[in-house]
């Protein structure tokens, strides 16, 4: 076989690195995080003794269940992107801190469940970008 000219291999480099994101991409949009399970548009990571919000909680989900867990905080980044989710349940955690702007992605919020933690104060604020949350 034939050696690969520089060209050729830059080529495939990059063609490679494509797939690659394209794969990440895909992932970070229908994967489900580790642990829990997804069914459709729903993520049930309930009762596993989480520490803190999973990583890679797919951008079509509509509802994610994630009481019963030992989630101490919430940051302004462990929703983001989430522009689908409608109902989220955090009841039965040790949250003792919820950062300003947590929930800043969710404007089609309608239901949120925090009940049953740590809380002594939530943010001024919080959830003027939540119109739709009817149910606290």
């Amino acid at each position: 076989m034939p050696p690969i000219g520089p060209e050729k291999r830059a080529a495939f480099c990059r063609a490679w690195a494509l797939v690659c994101a394209l794969l990440v991409c895909a992932a970070s949009v229908t994967g489900c995080p580790h642990k829990c399970s997804c069914s459709g548009s729903h993520v049930d990571c309930q009762g596993l003794g989480l520490k803190t919000v999973p990583k890679g909680i797919p951008r079509n989900a509509e509802r994610l269940d994630l009481n019963r867990n030992n989630i101490t905080r919430v940051t302004k980044v462990d929703f983001s992107g989430l522009k689908n989710l409608r109902i989220l349940h955090l009841e039965d955690n040790q949250i003792s801190v919820v950062e300003r702007g947590a929930f800043q992605d969710l404007r089609l919020l309608e239901r949120l469940r925090i009940n049953r933690n740590k809380l002594l104060f939530l943010p001024e604020l919080l959830f003027q970008s939540n119109p739709k949350l009817g149910r606290l």
